[in-house]
Order: structure tokens, then C-alpha cells, then sequence
């Protein structure tokens, strides 16, 4: 499943999660983070079971901004960047984390695209 927030090829961050994953609403609080930095955002369901550092790399890869979100099924989230490792997110939290810290995470996916200084996680 792919939801686009708009109807043509736009560069966006990448959020991959897990199909594993049961409770997609707690993510929403990252879209919203990446919505707040004004930075599109593009949400793909893998079917196969990835860790978070492996959905997060792959989507980085994808992502024409570089920039990718992980979610695997035990609710551990990851921010990363196409050019680093992928054992060396930048973040890593958990989905049962304070939602100020997810939509932290999600604004550091949109100000890593900008360029501009994380929020403190």
C-alpha cells in the first residue's frame, strides 16, 4: 500500500513499515512532524519482515530526497540517511515513545532535507 499525498511523482521522504505492523495510527504523529517542515511524504507497506534499519536504508535509497523512515513490526523506528550505513541510523525510536518525540522525529526527517538543525530527540 502506497499513499500519496499528491497525484504526481513529487521527491519525498520515505516511510516504510512493516506489514507485520497492526496499529498504523501511531504512526501518525511522525507524518505529521514531516508534514510541519513542509516536506512530502510518501508511506509504503513491504510485505517482507525487515528490522527498522533495513526498511529505513531501503527507503532512503528510494527516496529521491535521500531520506528514509523504518518501522518493522515490533514498533522500532529509524531515521536515516542514503549515505550512511545502514547499522548507523541517525535516530532510532520506538512507536510506544512519547508522541513529542515521534513528531520530533518526523520534523528531523523533513529538516534533514532542508539542511537546517534536529529538534532534540
Amino acid at each position: 500500500m502506497m499513499m500519496r499525498y499528491f497525484e504526481y511523482d513529487v521527491p519525498s521522504v520515505f516511510l516504510y513499515y512493516s506489514s507485520d505492523l497492526e496499529d498504523l495510527t501511531k504512526f501518525n504523529e511522525i507524518l505529521w512532524g514531516i508534514e510541519e517542515e513542509g516536506i512530502p511524504c510518501d508511506v509504503v507497506c513491504k510485505e517482507e519482515h525487515l528490522n527498522s534499519e533495513e526498511l529505513s536504508h531501503t527507503a532512503s535509497q528510494s527516496s529521491k530526497l535521500s531520506v528514509g523512515i523504518g518501522v518493522d513490526g515490533t514498533g522500532k523506528v529509524t531515521l536515516t540517511y542514503n549515505k550512511l550505513k545502514k547499522d548507523k541510523p541517525l535516530f532510532t525510536i520506538n512507536l510506544n515513545n512519547d508522541v513529542t518525540l515521534l513528531r520530533a522525529l518526523g520534523a528531523n526527517a523533513g529538516r534533514l532535507v532542508k539542511g537546517i538543525a534536529f529538534k532534540e530527540l
